[in-house]
């Protein structure tokens, strides 16, 4: 999970930078797909892991916040930058 972690880390820190005004939102598939610009080594099962692991709540890390909920059937992801860099 470890190399997962730094994957999804600046995977996020990306998004954060291009959407910096107003944030970036997509599903699970949404998130692997744009962490291919990193890594290919990302699955979406293992982005659904860290969805199923925050549902419904938020996680801060690294300057960002993270919000997970859910659009109709969907697993969404909301990364917003907290800090600025």
């Amino acid at each position: 999970m470890d190399n997962n972690w730094n994957i999804i880390m600046k995977t996020a820190k990306e998004l954060a930078q291009e959407y910096h005004k107003e944030g970036w939102t997509g599903d699970c598939n949404d998130f692997t797909q744009a962490s291919s610009s990193v890594s290919q080594e990302l699955t979406n099962l293992e982005v659904e892991r860290l969805w199923d692991e925050f549902s419904n709540g938020e996680m801060i890390a690294e300057g960002m916040t993270f919000t997970f909920h859910r659009q109709g059937r969907d697993k969404v992801i909301t990364i917003e930058q907290t800090d600025i860099i």
